[in-house]
């Protein structure tokens, strides 16, 4: 009988020690969580990384996923928030490896990081000691897949604020292994007042050796009509010990109408050329050292054609160097071959000369182009690029009637003189142009039109002094807005050697329009006859009495 109470005692005492490490244990699991919350915050703080707040909304067996993660003050004023922030961080592992610090993998969603770079580095601040040694799982072992979605990145640098958000895969296969960073899908915006560039797309990979990140990626443009177009190549690498690093892009582009044009991808260029074709092939270098950020490169162009505001240009071919990308210089002064330029009236097989200095604006040097047996040359005559001067040499009066191509209008001579031009609100304004013939010559007028015109005096003596008119005099004068109210004044003085004895002759001829128009006017519509019905005012000239001896 003893013996059974001693069993039923023990039984019951077995029963009741049981129970109380069930409740101990239930106490326990319920209070897993904070102890979580405890043990990693102690973790971030021995790294140095305060202050953070989060919470662990699951602890498992073979996970724990922790959410609204901060690191950094909170916003407030002019701070714009915390440093890093993440919606929720998924860990999975296996019980056993937990114990010795180990895990699988890692997801992370809802990422935003505020990231500076400056004569320090780069810096994440309260986050910084996150990119020394070992911040991303140390260099012994393997680390765990961890893959980041939603991510946005933002970074303030001396040439601006950008923003990158996508996607981002972490590995390292082993001890010896570099980091492996793959970029299935990333985007980088320019965060600028005035955005420089539209939205690019990134894909590539990156590895993280030691202290060394090298990467190689490839660019794509988002803008409307060139979605998917390749941009750029790139690859460089960063010692994140010394801040110091370089990267070059190079891409070859083919611009078309309505597709992808410069002004689509870099809206800077807005409103500077239109309708834009013609290849460009290209290279930029980049260096960062000490928060300073250095680049260089050259651009290659063949065949480029574009419409601005005041020309057409087609055929622009050649190479420029630069000497910064950011502001845009160039290496001294750069030349391209010009195949056309229509302004008016056409001007081929041209070369020009320009350069960029420190204000990033590009400067005209000079431009030639070989017109009418002659040369005309266009020159800068002010640094703010807004004041010019038009010169012809030696431009042959043969040459130029040819260009007009009016049947039965011949000549001989040469024109040389200046045209000042004024760049007002996108106008070029002529004041006091002047060409002028160098020594005499002849203008030959013979056409039934002629011959049937009938009417005054004046135009019978017009009509029959253009017959064979010598002149000793030719003058041509432009005044006002080439694109508008243009006035052009033509000054003949000369003779018929077989009217009235060479009788002299004053022809003054005044036309009004934009160039384009009078050009038309004078290639297409108007005819020398229009000039002799309506335009022309000859005036005789009395001879002038010999004195006697």
């Amino acid at each position: 009988m003893a013996n059974k109470n001693i069993r039923r005692r023990l039984l019951l005492a077995g029963l009741g020690l049981v129970a109380v490490l069930l409740v101990g244990a239930g106490i326990l699991w319920q209070t897993r969580i904070g102890l979580a919350e405890r043990a990693i915050a102690n973790a971030l703080a021995a790294r140095g990384i305060a202050p953070v707040s989060f919470h662990v909304s699951l602890l498992g067996l073979r996970s724990i996923e922790v959410g609204d993660l901060a690191i950094g003050p909170s916003a407030n004023g002019a701070e714009p928030g915390p440093d890093v922030e993440a919606d929720r961080i998924s860990i999975m592992y296996r019980f056993g490896e937990l114990l010795s610090g180990r895990v699988q993998s890692i997801e992370v969603s809802g990422l935003r990081v505020r990231a500076r770079i400056d004569d320090r580095g780069l810096s994440l601040g309260a986050a910084s000691s996150l990119l020394e040694q070992g911040g991303t799982g140390g260099a012994a072992g393997a680390l765990p897949d961890i893959h980041i979605d939603g991510a946005r990145i933002e970074i303030a640098t001396p040439q601006g604020p950008f923003a990158i958000e996508g996607q981002l895969d972490i590995s390292k296969a082993g001890a010896t292994a570099p980091i492996a960073i793959s970029v299935p899908a990333l985007r980088l915006f320019d965060r600028s007042a005035s955005i420089r560039f539209q939205p690019v797309d990134f894909t590539g990979r990156a590895d993280l050796d030691g202290q060394r990140l090298t990467l190689g990626a490839t660019a794509r443009s988002t803008a409307p009509g060139s979605t998917g177009v390749e941009l750029a190549k790139i690859s460089g690498d960063y010692d994140l010990a010394a801040a110091k690093g370089a990267a070059r892009v190079s891409g070859a582009l083919v611009f078309a109408p309505g597709k992808l044009e410069p002004q689509t991808v870099l809206p800077v260029l807005k409103g500077l050329a239109t309708n834009v074709g013609g290849k460009l092939t290209y290279r930029a270098d980049f260096t960062v050292s000490a928060g300073q950020m250095g680049s260089s490169g050259e651009v290659v162009l063949t065949g480029i054609g574009f419409e601005a505001y005041t020309a057409k240009i087609g055929g622009l071919t050649g190479p420029v160097k630069l000497a910064s990308l950011m502001p845009p210089r160039t290496r001294g002064p750069q030349t391209l071959s010009v195949g056309l330029v229509q302004a008016g009236f056409p001007l081929k097989d041209g070369r020009v000369t320009f350069d960029i200095g420190k204000t990033g604006v590009p400067h005209l040097v000079d431009a030639t182009w070989p017109f009418a047996d002659g040369k005309l040359t266009l020159a800068s005559t002010s640094s703010s690029s807004d004041r010019f001067e038009l010169t012809a040499e030696n431009v042959e009066v043969a040459a130029l009637l040819a260009l007009v191509d009016v049947p039965g209008l011949s000549g001989s001579g040469t024109l040389s003189g200046k045209v000042p031009v004024r760049i007002e609100n996108g106008n070029p304004i002529v004041e006091g142009g002047n060409l002028a013939a160098m020594e005499g010559g002849v203008i030959v007028y013979k056409s039934a039109a002629a011959e049937a015109a009938t009417g005054s005096e004046q135009t019978k003596l017009l009509t029959d002094a253009l017959k064979d008119f010598h002149y000793t005099e030719l003058v041509g004068t432009l005044d006002g807005n080439v694109n508008g109210d243009l006035q052009f004044r033509l000054r003949l003085k000369g003779a018929n050697p077989a009217l009235y004895n060479g009788y002299p002759i004053v022809l003054n001829v005044n036309l009004q329009g934009s160039l384009a128009d009078l050009i038309r006017r004078g290639t297409v519509g108007l005819r020398p006859m229009e000039l002799i019905r309506s335009e022309v005012a000859p005036q005789k000239v009395a001879p002038q009495k010999k004195e006697t001896p």
